[in-house]
């Protein structure tokens, strides 16, 4: 049995899929699972085509990052050292597979502790330029490989994250601010899953190396890279060759596994600068007491959270919290109204929520000050999505919680 699982995500774009699939077919060296989310009848016919019967899972619905989930919790299920994620409009070259597992190896020759690698870099998602490979700040969904430990470190911290988090965590590691050259500049606004999961990776010891001069060609996008402002480093980036800084992470990096230095994130839950915390609504299972309760599905929000949840008439949600707490809410497809009761004092409110399309996501207040009580929301008419909780303190969080694709509503 192959110690190495990669799961190629496909959603119909059959003409690319049947490209992107062959340098993946090499059953010698890896066990390849196949992600289909197809709405077209030839989509869901590729699936079974390439992949032996046991690894296909089609109907896997929900946007990108429920099959990103998905493909990990599958995988992870074997007793596999490495997985990894590639999307069907990644092309990589016929030799990829050795140079780019040879990176876990190469550096660890250079005092690094690996947690992912690539075959693709992007020119300004790069932190050190080296010879032959760069340490990067962002590999993305769209291929890399990782270590056990690094997947379930993935799925653990999954949600969106916030600019300056990564601005914060790289420049705590290595000196460099990616805030003069990254595509976000300065910026402050939330990013998709993927663009905070190496800060993860890194804020836990564990580095993010991708091959340079990068042997992928990436295909069917529109718009182009171009006009996406992206270019492929099929070159070392020398403006990116910083051996200080390498050094620098390499020796922060080792501390932080040793345990004698924490850099302070990026944490499970989003913490802000003024020590709010923001519970995602699929984290909210974290919380105690926390209990969902009729029609609840999935909703794709890759801009907040990463999934929202769309509750429906008397579909509910209760936990225990302590201090205010912030429902972040909104209305379904044409508005809804929900009641949020706090169990303890007997406030009630019942607000009516704004449609989907006003984009206008609303936080109700349960006040208090110190307390220790169950919140309750419930669905009254309608439709609501809830995209999590804010709080104004840290709350406590069951033992033992974790994070995988069922954990997930319905789509």
């Amino acid at each position: 049995m192959n110690k190495i699982a990669i799961a190629f995500l496909t959603k119909d774009r059959v003409d690319l899929s049947k490209r992107t699939i062959v340098p993946l077919l090499q059953p010698d060296k890896f066990d390849l699972f196949l992600i289909d989310g197809s709405d077209t009848p030839a989509g869901v016919r590729f699936a079974g085509d390439y992949v032996e019967e046991g690894n296909v899972h089609i109907n896997v619905k929900g946007g990108a990052d429920t099959a990103v989930v998905y493909a990990l919790t599958e995988m992870l299920k074997g007793d596999y050292t490495h997985v990894g994620l590639v999307e069907n409009d990644v092309l990589l070259h016929a030799d990829w597979f050795g140079p780019t597992f040879a990176l876990f190896d190469r550096g660890a020759a250079e005092g690094l502790a690996v947690g992912a690698v690539s075959a693709r870099a992007y020119c300004d998602r790069i932190l050190s330029q080296r010879d032959g490979y760069a340490l990067c700040h962002n590999l993305g969904w769209g291929m890399q490989i990782l270590t056990r430990q690094a997947a379930e470190l993935t799925l653990r911290h999954f949600r969106t994250h916030w600019t300056t988090e990564n601005r914060r965590t790289f420049a705590r590691l290595s000196g460099i601010d990616i805030g003069f050259y990254w595509a976000f500049r300065t910026n402050d606004h939330w990013t998709t899953p993927d663009w905070g999961n190496d800060a993860v990776l890194a804020s836990n010891g564990l580095a993010s190396l991708a091959l340079v001069p990068s042997p992928v060609e990436m295909i069917g996008q529109k718009p182009s890279l171009a006009d996406q402002g992206l270019k492929l480093a099929d070159a070392p980036v020398e403006d990116r060759r910083n051996d200080a800084a390498f050094a620098e992470f390499k020796d922060a990096t080792a501390v932080l596994r040793a345990g004698d230095f924490d850099i302070g994130g990026p944490p499970v839950r989003f913490r802000g600068d003024d020590g709010t915390e923001i519970i995602f609504a699929h984290q909210l299972d974290s919380l105690r007491g926390a209990f969902w309760s009729g029609d609840w599905r999935l909703k794709w929000s890759p801009g907040l959270g990463g999934f929202a949840a769309r509750g429906f008439p008397q579909a509910g949600f209760e936990c225990y919290a302590s201090g205010t707490a912030r429902f972040m809410v909104m209305g379904g497809e044409k508005g809804g109204q929900i009641q949020i009761e706090d169990t303890k004092s007997g406030y009630v409110v019942r607000p009516t929520l704004l449609p989907e399309a006003s984009n206008q996501v609303t936080q109700v207040v349960a006040p208090t000050g110190v307390s220790w009580r169950l919140l309750r929301l419930t669905v009254l008419s309608g439709s609501a999505l809830l995209y999590g909780m804010q709080f104004q303190e840290p709350q406590p969080t069951v033992g033992g919680w974790k994070f995988d694709h069922s954990k997930l509503w319905s789509v």
